[in-house]
């Protein structure tokens, strides 16, 4: 398993529920990737929608070099989790390092979620993550 390789790493990740604005510019369209997908603005989170449980996580990828130079960091993504759990327009909010950058919004398009019920429904909601890369 990946994990057992890259024992002496530890990653955490933080999804916290903000209810602020897309940290993209208003006139800024999601990526021809994300161009199947319903660009309904999402719910936040509050009082009467359940947030989103993290039911897959998957581990960015370490280098030989950031394991050597025992990097430390904290890399913010933004993303949708859709009504079916899967994350979508994922933007990078705050980075370290362009290759961190990169493999964090890998690993979060990855991730997978229960979804947020808003009246016992499944629901879009709005998440921004901290995936914290700390090597030992």
């Amino acid at each position: 398993m990946f994990r057992a390789l890259l024992s002496p790493i530890l990653l955490t990740v933080l999804i916290l529920q903000q209810p602020s604005a897309s940290p993209l510019p208003q006139n800024q369209s999601p990526s021809s990737v994300e161009a199947g997908r319903s660009d309904q603005a999402p719910m936040h989170v509050d009082a009467s929608v359940t947030p989103p449980v993290l039911i897959h996580s998957v581990d960015p990828e370490f280098s030989r070099a950031e394991r050597k130079n025992k990097f430390k960091g904290t890399v913010q993504v933004y993303c949708w989790v859709e009504e079916s759990g899967v994350p979508s327009h994922v933007r990078l909010v705050q980075g370290v390092r362009k290759d961190l950058d990169e493999k964090a919004l890998a690993a979060v398009s990855e991730y997978r979620f229960k979804p947020a019920t808003k009246d016992g429904k499944p629901v879009k909601v709005d998440l921004y993550i901290d995936v914290d890369f700390n090597i030992y």
